[in-house]
């Protein structure tokens, strides 16, 4: 029973919580937390572009499988990377989340740009300038819907200008399966060989094969002449 005079609705419940108290914002605390999510999305996309770099230059070499590896590799080993660096993993899950979408995104924008000029080219080897010898001079030949043209059933001496940004590590000639000697010229970047040309009204096909990083293939086709 209520003493006399009181107010029954002052008497505190026994089984009554008590009021929630929002926590003290600590600035020191959340100004670290930040500098260190920071450092860690900077750790990040530095990772990520090393890595999308290298497998740009795998795959160049036809190793693209292992940048695939690669990258299921450093996802796994990541946090021990960025704490390699001293650096603090974010508490929060949607910002661990976002550093492994920041990694692969990043891993794939860098392997496209490894892969595109100015870091590479693409294509191979080009196949330009086709010339032969006419009396003691390289003369272009005249091309009609990419045929080029030959007196028919003589012997010429051919030339074409070739020019890749990497080293090119061999040429091969051929015709009809037969291997067609050939010179190379490293100085000039001319690639000279000698065939004879096809019949009168007939055409004969010569293909051609360019390695280096990147091979390429080139059919040449002549018209022969009367």
């Amino acid at each position: 029973m209520a003493n006399p005079g009181q107010n029954p609705r002052q008497n505190p419940k026994k089984n009554e919580e008590p009021l929630f108290e929002e926590p003290k914002f600590d600035k020191r605390q959340y100004l670290t937390y930040e500098r260190e999510r920071a450092k860690a999305i900077i750790s990040v996309f530095i990772t990520g572009a090393l890595i999308g770099l290298l497998s740009g230059e795998l795959e160049i070499y036809g190793y693209w499988y292992i940048s695939i590896i690669l990258i299921i590799v450093v996802i796994y080993f990541l946090r021990s990377i960025i704490t390699l660096f001293k650096i603090a993993i974010p508490k929060q899950t949607t910002h661990k989340l976002l550093m492994y979408l920041e990694l692969i995104i990043t891993w794939l924008v860098f392997w496209i740009i490894a892969l595109n000029p100015p870091l590479h080219v693409v294509s191979g080897p080009e196949v330009i300038d086709l010339e032969y010898m006419h009396n003691g001079n390289w003369t272009k030949l005249s091309e009609t819907d990419k045929q080029y043209e030959l007196l028919g059933g003589h012997s010429f001496q051919l030339r074409y200008f070739t020019n890749y940004k990497y080293n090119i590590t061999g040429i091969t000639i051929q015709e009809h399966g037969k291997l067609i000697n050939n010179t190379y010229d490293r100085s000039t970047g001319y690639v000279s060989f000698n065939l004879t040309a096809p019949t009168a009204k007939s055409t004969e096909s010569i293909n051609i094969t360019e390695n280096s990083r990147v091979t390429t293939h080139e059919t040449i086709t002549f018209l022969g002449i009367s």
